[in-house]
């Protein structure tokens, strides 16, 4: 299970930003973001998309890692198109890299 607090503390190092920083950013109040360092609090998952929106990152890369959850322009692409077709065409297309995948070998 992901530590939430420690991911947001490696996000804002990578970004070069302080606590102070992300309160302006967020609009979260500084004595919340200390609380989630000092006492143990967890952010809410509201708070924790108010942190990805200010970093500039989705959820998913959040909670996986950015390493992990690169993806370039071209497979975002695919991606969204993915999502817009049928059934059918989804079904056709996984034939056809199941073919691509035995013509490899």
């Amino acid at each position: 299970m992901i530590d939430v607090v420690k991911r947001i503390n490696e996000l804002l190092a990578q970004k070069g930003w302080s606590d102070y920083e992300l309160s302006k950013q967020t609009n979260i109040s500084t004595n919340t973001i200390y609380a989630w360092n000092k006492s143990g609090a967890v952010p809410s998952l509201t708070n924790i998309i108010k942190v990805c929106e200010a970093l500039g990152i989705t959820l998913g890369q959040f909670f996986c890692g950015t390493a992990n959850c690169y993806r370039s322009p071209d497979e975002e692409r695919i991606l969204r198109e993915w999502f817009s077709l049928s059934d059918l065409e989804k079904q056709t297309i996984k034939r056809m890299i199941e073919t691509f995948q035995i013509l490899k070998r």
